[in-house]
């Protein structure tokens, strides 16, 4: 239910900042108004008295006294109707005028005031509106002039600091077709070519192709998303490749040479190129005599110790009638010879893994950006389906072998069963982050899998094989049946996590949901820390909604889908989300349905509250979270936190309180009613995710507007809100 409005004679709930004091009219019109009043009523008094102690009754006088009541009714009357329907209503439409100059600074259409809401102010609100649609397309012709000046420039700029920056190693500029643009004579040198590279010819001509073409796809999945400018490695990635010959083992770089778009949309920069520093694989050539000194080690170091064996073995079986002295004598010799050549093995061993895993160039990989590109490896094969599950982790190893290792187990398992369909996701755990290959079907014999480590990789450099590649990783794969999952069976590849992991979308039906306070769940403590004087736009947030059967948690209503996107940096980040439905064990009521389109069998097979809260604990885990009506869906939450043992105690914004701090009390406080009035459009609404992407692009412009009024970190938002808080239950109190 929405919280009544104060009287006239009220405070108001959001007190006017200094900066910024009310208007003229709203302290001299009251002031006149009341002075007025207060004389008509004095004089009404004085004439009362008058006639009361006038010995003749003087029908004039009486009169005159009737007059004046009347007319200091009428002046009181008078000011309550101008103050409901012309101050309040100008005061409010002021502050929405306010919120509209924050709006979308896109599009040829600005922020709307609805006209039916100010009566005899509508011409003022009308005005407002063709102001910002005018404030709009002036925002728009400044951005679009600022964009076409910068994006030259910056083309240049970084094409030149990409070739200046790594002119003393072996460069190499190409195209997106990988024709060579320029290069220098390093690069001829590290190739050992007597002449010429060739300009326009291809680098493909020279250097083996399939690491190249996919190392540009990493970098081109990587500014498509937009990650390219949070990550730690930019637009450069590196990658092992070879010249054709197989002579030359090649370490290299690739930098991406952008391009900015010229529309002003949020369409990613295009990579019109690249730059490739080239040098020589020194470190292989130092772990290969390594090897040598190991393979020295496994053959003449252990000549002498098996002769010595062979030759007890032999005394003892050439002479059976030795006496017991002598023969547990050779016993024990043998023993010892054993034990000494298992030692020394178990050195050799870890000696060789060291040597393996040290040499190969790994870096931090996410799992999904891996994950798409073995599904677009195998995606030409019509007969596999590959599907991306699971939460996002971030592992540790070598991009190009990992995805032809998993595009040959696809292919392979694809041969021996004849699935089809496949799920690949990534799993966290204690030590290791589980890359896991699942299918509806039989198990793979761990005979095969053995049979299969030995098999060459198609497109793997040198010759290398699955064996090869679980060496690198210090890994190993085994095949069994997924836990809870019946008729379900994956292939398990552990990996090492992260050495450095980045820190961490219709016709809209009316809102069932209800705007309620539960004091309990948003009048909250101060952070009182780093965290709670941090300001708002450095922090980091998860903005999450849920979807439920009903609106009454304590009666039985359950969830039926939670999702949640991050937001880092001031940018909503689309491809880290969280999007789950929930099995709610019970019936979704028919009428619950046409808000959120979820229905019993969209959830049947889906996992329970209890399953899905931890994960979405993790999800949230270091940052702010943010919803509208947060203590809708934080009480449905709490009342989960014991079945599935997790607690949800960290610091919550709520877009609706914010809203009121901004507004005051009176207007549209809805998501709908927001968003409308900040030129957001709005799809996918009354979905979960829908929900949360509109929320975060409401809660980005809160941020600047909040900031002007000097609500600048963590504990200056929740001070306010629980000061609105405090203010609606005394009201509530009465």
């Amino acid at each position: 239910m929405t919280l009544p409005a104060s009287s006239a004679d009220a405070p108001p709930q959001a007190a006017p900042s200094a900066a910024h004091p009310p208007p003229a009219p709203r302290r001299m019109v009251p002031l006149i108004f009341r002075a007025v009043g207060v004389g008509l009523v004095v004089l009404s008094v004085g004439l009362a008295v008058a006639v009361r102690d006038s010995a003749a009754a003087d029908p004039l006088l009486t009169y005159a006294v009737v007059m004046t009541g009347a007319l200091a009714a009428g002046v009181w009357g008078l000011w309550l109707a101008v103050d409901r329907f012309l101050l309040r209503a100008a005061e409010t439409l002021s502050r929405e005028a306010g919120l509209i100059a924050h709006g979308n600074a896109e599009g040829a259409v600005g922020g709307r005031v609805p006209l039916a809401r100010y009566g005899d102010l509508a011409p003022i609100a009308r005005a407002v509106n063709d102001l910002s649609d005018k404030l709009a397309l002036v925002r728009r012709d400044i951005a679009r002039t600022v964009a076409e000046s910068t994006a030259k420039a910056e083309e240049q700029k970084t094409r030149l600091a990409a070739v200046l920056r790594d002119l003393h190693e072996g460069v190499i500029v190409c195209n997106t077709k990988h024709q060579i643009l320029l290069y220098n004579q390093t690069a001829l040198d590290i190739l050992h070519l007597t002449g010429d590279l060739g300009l326009g010819r291809s680098l493909l001509h020279f250097v083996v192709a399939e690491p190249v073409t996919h190392t540009l796809e990493r970098l081109t999945l990587r500014v498509r998303e937009g990650r390219h400018v949070d990550h730690e490695h930019g637009t450069t990635a590196q990658f092992i490749g070879s010249t054709t010959d197989g002579r030359i083992l090649l370490e290299g770089r690739m930098s991406a040479v952008l391009q900015e778009t010229e529309d002003t949309g949020d369409e990613p920069p295009t990579i019109t190129g690249y730059v490739v520093t080239l040098s020589d694989a020194t470190r292989e050539l130092a772990a290969l005599g390594q090897r040598d000194a190991l393979l020295r080690e496994a053959t003449e170091g252990f000549r002498a110790p098996i002769a010595n064996l062979r030759a007890a073995v032999e005394t003892l079986y050439d002479n059976p009638d030795l006496g017991p002295g002598d023969r547990a004598a050779f016993e024990s010799a043998m023993m010892e010879s054993t034990g000494a050549l298992s030692q020394r093995l178990e050195r050799v061993t870890a000696a060789y893994r060291d040597v393996v895993t040290g040499s190969w160039p790994m870096s931090d990989i996410h799992s999904n950006n891996l994950i798409n590109l073995v599904r677009h490896r195998v995606g030409g094969e019509a007969a596999t389906v590959v599907t991306l599950t699971g939460l996002p982790q971030w592992v540790h190893g070598d991009s190009y072998t990992l995805v032809v290792l998993f595009g040959h187990l696809i292919g392979s398992v694809h041969a021996l069963t004849g699935v089809t369909a496949f799920d690949l996701g990534a799993e966290a755990g204690d030590r290791w982050v589980y890359l896991d290959l699942v299918w509806r079907g039989a198990t793979v014999p761990s005979a095969t899998l053995d049979g299969w480590l030995d098999q060459p990789l198609p497109g793997g450099l040198g010759g290398l094989t699955v064996g090869d590649v679980m060496q690198h990783h210090r890994s190993t794969v085994w095949c069994e049946p997924v836990p809870e999952r019946e008729g379900f069976v994956r292939l398990r590849m552990p990996l090492p996590p992260a050495l450095s992991p980045p820190s961490a979308h219709t016709l809209i039906k009316p809102s069932a949901r209800p705007e309620f306070f539960d004091f309990g769940l948003l009048h909250q403590p101060l952070a009182t820390s780093e965290l709670g004087r941090t300001p708002l736009d450095r922090l980091h947030y998860v903005v999450f909604d849920t979807e439920t059967t009903g609106l009454s948690p304590s009666t039985g209503d359950e969830i039926i889908q939670i999702a949640a996107v991050r937001v880092v940096g001031g940018r909503i980040l689309t491809g880290e989300t969280f999007n789950t439905l929930v099995n709610p064990k019970r019936s979704i009521p028919a009428e619950s349905i046409p808000f959120h389109g979820v229905t019993d069998s969209m959830v049947a097979d889906k996992p329970t509250v209890d399953k899905v809260l931890p994960q979405f604990r993790s999800f949230v885990s270091g940052a702010v979270m943010v919803a509208h009506n947060a203590a809708f869906d934080l009480k449905f939450l709490k009342m989960k936190e014991r079945a599935s043992g997790v607690v949800f105690d960290g610091p919550v914004l709520d877009t609706m309180l914010l809203s009121r701090m901004l507004l005051g009390n009176d207007g549209d406080h809805t998501l709908d009613g927001i968003a409308e009035r900040l030129g957001i459009a709005v799809v996918d609404r009354h979905t979960a995710l829908g929900d949360s992407l509109v929320t975060a692009a409401v809660f980005l412009r809160m941020v600047e507007m909040l900031r002007e009024q000097g609500v600048t970190t963590l504990d200056d938002a929740i001070r306010g809100a629980n000061i609105l808080v405090e203010l609606a239950a005394r009201e509530r109190a009465f």
